[in-house]
C-alpha cells in the first residue's frame, strides 16, 4: 500500500493579511502584505494573474477559524523544477500574490480599511447586541451597595 503525498503549497489569507501579526500568522513584512485578503480573491489571483495551478478548499486556519478558506497552489513540476520561473519559492509566490490582491477586479467598490466576511458579521452582532442590551441595573440604581448579609 503507497501513499502519494501531496507537494502543493497552502496558502491562507492569514499569511498575506496587513492587519495580522507574525503570531497571529503573517509570513511577509506588512508594507508587502495586502489587507484583510479572502481566500476566493487569492486563488483568483493565483488562476488569472499568476497563472499557476491551483485549488481553493474551504478549510479554515489553525490559529484562527473566523477566517474561511484556503488555496492550494502547484509551485513545482514532478522533477522539482519551478511551474513559473518567476516564482521559484513559497516566499515569492506569497509576496506576487499579496501585489495582486488590491488591483482584484472584487475589490474595486470595496471601501478601504472595511470588515469582510464573517469578521464584519460578528462586529455587527456586537455593536447590535451592545445597543440593544442597554444601561445595566447597576448603572440605573446609581452605584454600588455594601452586600447584605452574613459576614
Amino acid at each position: 500500500m503507497s501513499f502519494e503525498h501531496d507537494k502543493r503549497i497552502i496558502i491562507y489569507p492569514n499569511y498575506i493579511d496587513s492587519r495580522k501579526t507574525v503570531a497571529q500568522g503573517r509570513r511577509i513584512p506588512k508594507e508587502l502584505a495586502a489587507e484583510s485578503p479572502n481566500a476566493i480573491e487569492i486563488y483568483e489571483c493565483i488562476i488569472n494573474g499568476l497563472k499557476l495551478e491551483a485549488e481553493a478548499e474551504m478549510k479554515c486556519y489553525p490559529r484562527d477559524w473566523m477566517v474561511p478558506g484556503r488555496v492550494r497552489v502547484k509551485l513545482r513540476n514532478d522533477d522539482g523544477s519551478p511551474v513559473n520561473p518567476d516564482i521559484p519559492s513559497r516566499r515569492a509566490l506569497l509576496i506576487k500574490v499579496a501585489e495582486l490582491v488590491p488591483r482584484h477586479p472584487g475589490r474595486a467598490n470595496r471601501k478601504p480599511g472595511a470588515l469582510a466576511g464573517p469578521q464584519a458579521a460578528a462586529a455587527a452582532a456586537a455593536a447590535a447586541a451592545g445597543a440593544a442590551a442597554g444601561p445595566s441595573k447597576q448603572q440605573q440604581t446609581g452605584g454600588s451597595k455594601k452586600k447584605k448579609g452574613r459576614k
